[in-house]
């Protein structure tokens, strides 16, 4: 690769990340619902990714199936309870599992948590349940938890 290669390269990197730090910036300017909107795609993409990565298709699970399945993955750090239509997962990494966060891409705010995480989860227990769901953050490494916490509540 040339020198100027590797220069579009990492101008083009530093540019990615720029720009997405743009838009997670820009989440503090809008109101909860219209975040969600802007990052559906992407915590959509995001739980495709998880999912993908573990080889699991969370279509053919049932939500007790899926929840014991969870339960096993990580156990003393992943607890996930169903008590009715609603279900809280509960993650006790003791850092913010987000890539983007992870790697300095942005920084990690309530907003951020609220908009992408919870189309993250909905996306994934949508597949599980066959019917719509609704996630809300109960607390989070970004409002100063020491874990975060989601309510999915199938509708």
């Amino acid at each position: 690769m040339s020198m100027l290669e590797k220069w579009k390269t990492a101008a083009c990197d530093h540019l990615k990340r720029e720009w997405i730090r743009g838009v997670v910036t820009g989440l503090s300017e809008v109101d909860e619902e219209t975040a969600r909107r802007i990052l559906k795609n992407c915590g959509e993409a995001c739980a495709k990714s998880w999912v993908n990565s573990y080889g699991y298709d969370p279509a053919s699970y049932d939500l007790d199936s899926w929840i014991k399945l969870l339960n096993e993955l990580d156990p003393g750090v992943r607890e996930v309870k169903r008590r009715g239509d609603s279900v809280l997962y509960e993650l006790r990494h003791g850092r913010c599992v987000c890539p983007l966060v992870s790697e300095n891409i942005v920084e990690l705010t309530p907003k951020l948590c609220s908009a992408c995480s919870t189309n993250f989860f909905e996306y994934i227990f949508k597949k599980v349940a066959k019917r719509p769901v609704r996630v809300q953050v109960m607390e989070s490494l970004a409002t100063g938890a020491d874990k975060c916490a989601f309510r999915i509540v199938l509708q």
